[in-house]
């Protein structure tokens, strides 16, 4: 899956696993904010994905707020050099 967009809350779309998406990404203070909207069948999907990265630089840590994924936090932590 590949989604490329800028982040100058400018609105562009997109396609995610083949289908149509469409929002905006910015920066709120250190989060970066992806906003996007797809359909699936008569569903309207909303997301709101706040990205951020610890102090440490070692997690990127995304929260879903206010959207059809409230409350959804995914966290990444970096691979150490050995794969680990």
């Amino acid at each position: 899956m590949y989604f490329k967009c800028r982040t100058d809350g400018e609105p562009g779309n997109s396609l995610l696993n083949g289908r149509p998406i469409d929002g905006s990404a910015s920066w709120e203070g250190r989060e970066l904010v992806i906003k996007s909207r797809m359909r699936s069948g008569a569903r309207e999907l909303n997301f709101r994905d706040f990205w951020s990265l610890s102090a440490d630089r070692k997690s990127l840590s995304m929260e879903h707020r206010d959207d059809d994924l409230a409350g959804q936090i995914t966290i990444l932590d970096r691979a150490g050099q050995d794969g680990s």
